[in-house]
């Protein structure tokens, strides 16, 4: 423990000196591995799109770039299998770049690049990151596509019920996939603790093991007629700023912390949100498979830290 801990205060005062970081071998995943430039890389990235995880203890934000380094590693290992090559089309990604800059309040893809590499993020960097998790989306499509069920005539009934007024909530989300041994409530305690101590977007941050972790559980606003009854319900009993219980999902558990809320009053075009929440429900299944998936593939790994 004591070792670790040295490893720890050497490798973030190394960070403030990133040229003088000796690229060394950390990890060992089946026959591929993971490098301290590449965690120091994660630590850069994770600091630049979230602030608030400065307010994290070191050893804390470099067990939680470990860790999402290893995932993109288990993923893009799994996608090689399939595909030669991690490429996607330049202009394409040049657009989930200009897309992903305005979520994060920057004017233009160009100044969220300078950003980028003021904080030390090269952009071939992110057209990666986006490019593995683009595949990986598509290869948990392929795999679990004829698996969606989707009730497009219970959506159309909701939508015609809520013509004229329309609920969204902006939500966060904290997805915990339970070890052998662990129980809910213990998780639960832990995670709470987690929050009081540094917020809801750090315990994201720090537990989550869905892909919005890294930018703190943030999911965005989400409409009422897009969430099942009971997660509706529990939503409804929050105020600005409360979580929810535990709720299970497969392999785990959801909590869901409701961030603001707003009631729209207009006429809906019905099969424009018909498309949109057919979509969106899609997406929300497609995240459990994928969550189920990785899981699942992570257990046959031998992951060696050195």
């Amino acid at each position: 423990m004591i070792i670790k801990k040295i490893l720890f205060i050497v490798f973030f005062i190394l960070i403030s000196a990133a040229h003088s970081v000796e690229n060394k071998i950390l990890i060992k995943i089946d026959n591929d591995i993971i490098t301290s430039i590449d965690i120091l890389n994660e630590v850069n990235y994770l600091i630049a799109i979230n602030k608030d995880i400065k307010k994290l203890e070191k050893n804390r934000i470099y067990e939680i770039a470990k860790n999402t380094v290893i995932r993109d590693k288990i993923k893009k290992n799994q996608i090689l299998k399939v595909i030669k090559k991690i490429d996607l089309d330049k202009k394409y990604i040049a657009k989930i770049i200009e897309s992903t800059a305005l979520k994060l309040g920057h004017e233009t893809k160009k100044d969220f690049e300078n950003y980028m590499l003021s904080s030390g993020i090269k952009i071939d960097l992110i057209e990666k990151k986006i490019s593995l998790e683009i595949l990986w989306n598509e290869l948990i499509f392929q795999k679990f596509s004829n698996q969606l069920a989707i009730n497009e005539e219970k959506i159309l009934q909701e939508i015609k019920s809520n013509n004229k007024k329309v609920k969204s909530f902006l939500l966060s989300e904290i997805v915990i996939n339970l070890s052998i041994g662990e129980t809910i409530n213990q998780k639960f305690e832990e995670i709470k603790k987690n929050i009081i101590d540094n917020g809801f977007e750090n315990a994201a941050l720090i537990h989550s093991a869905s892909n919005t972790s890294s930018a703190g559980g943030k999911l965005g606003w989400i409409s009422e007629n897009a969430m099942n009854k009971k997660i509706k319900k529990e939503i409804l009993r929050l105020k600005p700023g409360e979580y929810t219980e535990p709720m299970v999902i497969p392999g785990g558990f959801l909590i869901l912390k409701l961030e603001n809320l707003r009631e729209d009053k207009m006429e809906i075009d019905v099969k424009k949100e018909l498309k949109k929440l057919v979509a969106l429900k899609k997406q929300q299944q497609l995240n459990q498979f994928s969550n189920i998936y990785y899981n699942k593939i992570k257990k046959d790994i031998i992951i060696n830290e050195l």
